[in-house]
């Protein structure tokens, strides 16, 4: 594509593409627009601008909310161990089971979706 020869020709091709890339490169334009607005700024246009307005009080204008220490959770209900060997090699079959499935499907998946694509190799190859 000769960016040049776009530009100075004057036929009906050369017309209709470079018009098409003026008004693909306007709407790209348009379309990010608002790409570097922060959610609290006034003038931000959009469907989610109310509600970026709502929380952008809550969220941006508290600076030292965002360094309060934090409540520690507390996590003693939850029980937790290591596994023995023998739930590991459980485990391990039990992985091993499902990706031998999982790979069986993708074969099957794979030569049937294959099938049409050979048809037309026989039919271009050996047909008269």
């Amino acid at each position: 594509l000769d960016f040049n020869l776009l530009w100075n020709k004057s036929d009906k091709n050369s017309i209709m593409i470079r018009n098409s890339l003026i008004a693909i490169i306007a709407t790209l334009m348009i379309l990010s627009g608002n790409a570097f607005l922060t959610p609290n700024n006034p003038t931000s246009v959009g469907r989610h601008s109310k509600i970026m307005k709502k929380s952008a009080s809550k969220t941006f204008a508290m600076p030292s909310a965002m360094y309060a220490k934090k409540p520690v959770d507390d996590l003693t209900s939850i029980e937790s161990r290591d596994m023995t060997k023998a739930e590991m090699l459980d485990l391990n079959a039990q992985n091993e089971e499902i990706m031998n499935m999982e790979l069986a499907a993708m074969t099957g998946f794979s030569l049937v979706i294959s099938i049409p694509i050979l048809y037309l190799v026989w039919v271009a190859f050996f047909s008269e």
